[in-house]
Parts: structure tokens; sequence; C-alpha cells
């Protein structure tokens, strides 16, 4: 029979001492639930993560009780503990909350055109960054919506007009094929596709800026003598641009598509905007209003109509000049030949009111 010398490891990996036993009571030991390990094998290995806690320990990282590092450290340092036995009374001690990281989380609230942004960081620094990061991609979505309103506007509009091309289109080719006038079709196109840069007045109404929303009603009247009724149910582009009141730089430029009823009934549009562009909020706006034919083609119907918005002045009514009417050649064609070849086409398409 030899003698060893042994260490002895209870269950929680405390060790709890070293002596010498004979070789046949190795494996009484190891029955009755002990680690037992020949000197030869009691070196404990010290695992990454208590070796990176050793560490933060000993820079100050993180705070501990000085019994902590008397007992645990040293002992897991000098083998007499396992890294089990050490990482055990760690998070004992951090879940009772006696360990401290060390690290301070602060919450920081900013205002942004996009409402209320918070950031829970270390440093203001990194929260303003945070910030900066959210208000840029805001500004990036909502710069998308824009575009794809107008891109949808502008298909919506193209496409109504086409529809009524498509019919006037149809009316000429009837009134061709049956007509004996000597009226020459060439008059009739030129006579319809007039348009009178003043045969519409546009009107600012309650125009204001309250609460950061730019807000108003732009009324489109017909002047009597001078509209052309060949308009009458087609789409135009009502297009609203807001610029910076010291640059003259566009800020936005919103269409909107208004269609004339027939009759001299005026059209109200209603309008409602954020005084918010980019990242800067304003308030004071220059605004300036067209009526065209279309965006691609914007041929006026009524002189701009143009006004400053400001914020700390009351709400604005304001309209363009009212032009004198001039009974030029484009009313005496019209009653002659709307009288004439148009009360055919009547005939051809029905009772449809001009």
């Amino acid at each position: 029979m030899a003698v060893i010398q042994v260490k002895i490891i209870d269950k929680f990996g405390t060790v709890l001492e070293t002596k010498e036993i004979q070789d046949f009571q190795l494996e009484t030991y190891k029955q009755a639930g002990y680690n037992v390990t020949t000197l030869e094998e009691a070196q404990i290995e010290i695992t990454p993560e208590v070796l990176n806690l050793i560490s933060q320990i000993e820079s100050g990282e993180l705070t501990v009780p000085q019994n902590f590092i008397d007992v645990e450290v040293i002992n897991v340092k000098n083998g007499n503990i396992t890294s089990e036995r050490f990482m055990r009374q760690f998070n004992q001690l951090l879940n009772a909350g006696i360990i401290s990281t060390g690290t301070q989380i602060t919450s920081y609230n900013y205002s942004t055109p996009y409402g209320t942004f918070r950031a829970d960081t270390e440093t203001e620094q990194e929260a303003f960054q945070q910030k900066e990061a959210y208000v840029q991609e805001q500004s990036r979505l909502e710069a998308e919506r824009v575009a794809q309103a107008v891109a949808q506007a502008k298909s919506e509009a193209e496409q109504k007009a086409q529809e009524q091309q498509t019919q006037i289109d149809d009316l000429q080719t009837q009134i061709e094929n049956i007509s004996t006038t000597t009226t020459p079709v060439e008059d009739i196109e030129v006579l319809n596709e007039k348009i009178n840069p003043n045969s519409v007045r546009l009107c600012g109404k309650n125009f204001d800026i309250e609460s950061g929303k730019i807000k108003g009603q732009i009324t489109l009247e017909k002047n009597s003598g001078l509209w052309n009724p060949y308009y009458n149910d087609i789409p135009l582009a009502l297009v609203i641009q807001y610029m910076d009141i010291n640059t003259n730089v566009t800020l936005d430029l919103v269409p909107h598509v208004v269609t004339f009823s027939q009759g001299m009934q005026p059209l109200i549009q209603n309008i409602e905007r954020s005084t918010a562009f980019g990242i800067s909020n304003y308030a004071r706006i220059k605004i300036e209003v067209y009526l065209w034919k279309t965006l691609d083609n914007p041929v006026p119907f009524s002189e701009p109509l143009r006004f400053v918005l400001d914020a700390d002045k009351e709400p604005i009514d304001i309209c363009s000049s009212k032009p004198s009417i001039k009974r030029d050649d484009f009313i005496s064609k019209a009653v002659g030949i709307f009288g004439g070849l148009l009360g055919v086409s009547l005939l051809i398409s029905g009772n449809r009111k001009v």
C-alpha cells in the first residue's frame, strides 16, 4: 500500500484540506461525494470569464467588498477554490446589488419636429448623436412621402386629362364626319385650347400659422367672359410654393388637382402644411400660388397670388387683381362657333351643358 497526498474538495468547489491518505482510501472519499485529486491533478484552471472579472476588480471597473477579494479572489487565484465556486459567490453579490459595475445611465429627452426623442446613454454626447440620426432619418422618410404624393397626384391628373382628351377627340371626329359647314375644324381646336391668363382669380382666405402648421383656404373664381368653358371638367394644377423669406429658396412645392364644374360657382381648396421644412421650423414663410394647365405644361390661368405669412400676426385675406374684361375675338368666336358646330356636337353626345 502506498501513501499519496491529495486535496479534498466538497461539492461546492471549496478545498476542505490537503492530506496524506492510503491509496485504497481514494475510492472511499469519491464514493462519499468528495472531489479528491492528487496534488499532480489538483491544478485548478481559472476560466476566461473569471479572469476577466478579476481584471475588472483589480482595475477598479468593478466595485466589490474587501471580504470578497480576501476570500474569493485570492483563493481562486491560488487554486484553493474552483471557478464555479467563484462565479456562484459573485452572482449572489451582483443580484443583491452589493457589486457595482460603475456605469451610470442617464435619460435625455429632446424636442424634434417629429415629436419627443428619448435616449438612455452614459454621456450627453452619445444621446445627442442618437437624436441627430433620428431627425435625419425622419426627414428622409418625410421627403420620400412628399415625393410619392406628388408623383401620385401628377399621375392621376395626367390620366384624367388623357380620358378627357380622348372624349374630345371622339367628339371632333363625329363633327368632321357629319358637318357640312364651311367653318374650319382648326378654328374650333384653337378656340377650345385657348387659355386667358386672367380667366381665374385666386384668393387666400384665413391664412395663418397656428400650432406649427400653415392653414388657410384658396378660393378660385372664374372671371365671366374670360373663362374658356372648354376647361370645365378638366383637371388643372393648383401649385402652392413655400419659400424662405430671407433667401427666396424654395422649401417645398405642393401640387393639388382641381377641376371646375359647369357654371360659375367658385372652387375652394383647403391648405394645411407643417412649418417644419427639413430639420428647421419656420415662423415666417413666403407663399406663392399658381394655377397651371399641368405641372409639365405650366400655362397660367391666373396671375400668381403672393403673400408673406407671419406666426406673430393676424390671419391674412388676400386676392390677386381682378382684371377688366375685354370683348375680344375670343368672345365673338365663342358665340359664333360654339353656337354653330358645337350645337351639332351636343346633339351627338347628349345634353351636356357648356
